[in-house]
């Protein structure tokens, strides 16, 4: 699997030079536009692998419509190319995309700041030096647009499988003049006005001029970047000597994989960036992997801990990850849930997920943080299809569907753990998903319910979903997620015949979901593990009388039964 960012920043693409104010005209016809959004409709249902994965065919089309009358509207060939690019977003696949080089550029004018989203609002993080005063200052408006809705506009154009993946692409579409007059949230390319609440609390407007540069933007895949040439300020030029782990080993010289054993608390710090050997290096990642398990082995008593940091991967060969997957399962003092952390964020993305799913799967790491870009379950292999035929952007498209685990988080893998990072955490070092992995309470609701009982668990859920109430993905607010998560787990208590425990998870399932048949059902068969039939048989019938379907309900009654005859039969 190859890293989408830098498939397409390797492509060399002629870019014909037009003077900017050029884009407030049409320089091809609305049927040339409607062609080109002919070709990229065409080249997605020839080639997609499961274009109605994450979208109906009628939603798709009803898109492509939208699309279409846009360009019939437009004013000019950026209006018309982003209603191209909407319809290549609604798939919902970050590995299929349109390019931003064709007989045009879109990415050449460039505002030198760029903006990150945390819990309390959207933020500068990065800002050229001439306006240092205002990083960190959070941003309300933009050109008399509230942010909310200019969010809204960019995010229809980003690619990206799921809606923690699309903040990256959205916010870095802020930062091309270009891509904001197209979507008609400016006046020009030549300037932005940004609405502000500065680190001191004042309302400021702060109009920041365009610059052309037309060099690669890999940047916007890493922290601590400004986005043309120049010098820039950004977090750790305020931090300095107090910059935490997460961000020291960021900006143009990226550190693919490092660690660091922080003796005094016992663990290990290893920061994945990217699933690739690190250029310009003769220590490959199977040489790295080497290196690290070395020294945690040699210094067993001194290494309580081991935390991963991928919350700023996005990808790159997942091939690569199982050998240092393999030197976890080996070793069991690293191998539970005491030992293994790993830290995910929206970031991550990719062969990153494809290790995370892999962790999920086969160790007893605990999962901190936000959800990833994307699900365990996603599309890759990115391939050339052509470029549109007559503004010359290339299109690609994912060639293959990658089914990483049988799993019912369709959009987006929920941590165990949720470690929100507010504007105030990112400036001032903090560093909310490491200090949970070293000093934070850990224990989950099924944990808890499973050594405390089902109705100190329901206590529990209630004091969780008022702490976690404004994180719209926690599995508490989704009732799907929370019935299935609680199954699964009194399912692996009961593989490991502790019954006693699984029957308090299964209890805390009918309490929180007393109409699902499924609830009862998984009651019922741990009772019957319990081999106390009675009441095994109780809930089955339960279970079949709120869905009459359930078959195996049904077939269980009549085992049940019929185990009763033979024991009555043998009895007398």
């Amino acid at each position: 699997m190859f890293n989408r960012q830098i498939l397409l920043s390797c492509i060399t693409i002629l870019i014909i030079a037009i003077p900017a104010n050029s884009f407030y005209d049409r320089t091809f016809t609305t049927a040339q536009w409607l062609e080109d959004l002919d070709f990229v409709v065409s080249e997605l249902k020839s080639h997609h692998p499961h274009l109605y994965y994450r979208i109906s065919e009628e939603e798709f089309d009803t898109v492509v419509a939208q699309s279409r009358e846009e360009i019939k509207q437009a004013q000019s060939d950026l209006e018309c190319f982003f209603a191209i690019r909407k319809t290549v977003a609604c798939i919902q696949d970050g590995h299929t995309q349109l390019s931003d080089n064709g007989k045009f550029s879109i990415v050449d004018l460039r505002f030198p700041f760029r903006l990150d989203k945390f819990t309390d609002g959207i933020f500068i993080t990065v800002i050229s030096k001439d306006y240092e005063q205002y990083l960190g200052s959070q941003v309300t408006a933009i050109n008399g647009k509230p942010i909310s809705n200019v969010y809204g506009l960019l995010e229809k154009t980003a690619n990206m499988d799921n809606k923690y993946g699309r903040i990256r692409p959205t916010l870095s579409g802020v930062t091309f003049a270009r891509t904001m007059y197209g979507l008609g949230i400016t006046d020009s390319v030549e300037s932005i006005e940004l609405e502000l609440i500065t680190p001191d609390g004042e309302f400021a407007k702060l109009n920041i001029e365009s610059i052309e540069d037309t060099s690669r933007i890999d940047w916007s895949t890493r922290l601590n970047i400004g986005p043309t040439s120049g010098e820039y300020v950004h977090s750790e030029s305020l931090l300095g000597d107090e910059t935490p782990l997460h961000l020291k080993k960021q900006g143009r010289n990226v550190e693919f994989y490092w660690f660091e054993h922080l003796a005094k608390d016992k663990y290990i710090y290893f920061q994945f960036n990217q699933v690739a050997d690190q250029p310009g290096t003769d220590e490959t990642f199977v040489q790295f992997t080497d290196r690290i398990w070395s020294y945690i082995d040699e210094h067993a008593n001194e290494v309580d801990k081991l935390i991963i940091d991928i919350r700023y991967n996005d990808g790159g060969n997942g091939r690569m990850v199982m050998p240092f997957l393999n030197q976890i399962i080996k070793r069991d003092n690293i191998n539970n849930r005491d030992s293994l952390f790993v830290l995910v964020g929206y970031r991550t993305y990719s062969a990153a997920v494809i290790f995370t799913t892999e962790l999920a799967v086969h160790t007893n790491a605990v999962f901190i943080g936000d959800p990833p870009g994307c699900p365990f379950n996603f599309f890759s292999d990115t391939i050339f299809v052509g470029n549109l035929p007559n503004s010359g952007f290339a299109l690609y498209v994912a060639s293959r569907q990658i089914d990483n685990a049988w799993s019912p988080h369709s959009v987006y893998f929920p941590p165990d753990i949720p470690a929100p990072f507010s504007s105030k955490d990112y400036f001032t070092g903090k560093d909310p998903a490491l200090e949970l992995a070293l000093h934070g309470d850990l224990t989950t609701l099924w944990e808890f319910t499973a050594k405390e009982g089902a109705e100190a668990g329901l206590k529990y859920y209630y004091q969780l979903k008022e702490k976690y109430s404004h994180l719209d993905w926690w599995p508490g607010l989704n009732h799907e997620i929370l019935e299935n998560q609680i199954n699964q787990h009194g399912y692996v208590l009961l593989r490991e015949q502790n019954l006693e425990s699984a029957l308090r998870v299964f209890k805390l399932n009918t309490m929180l979901f007393p109409d699902s048949f499924n609830v009862w059902d998984s009651l019922a068969e741990c009772f019957y593990n319990m081999k106390k039939y009675e009441l095994s048989l109780k809930y089955y019938k339960k279970s079949v009388e709120i869905n009459p379907d359930n078959d195996n309900g049904k077939q269980m009654i009549e085992r049940i039964m019929k185990e009763k005859k033979i024991y009555m039969f043998n009895k007398y």
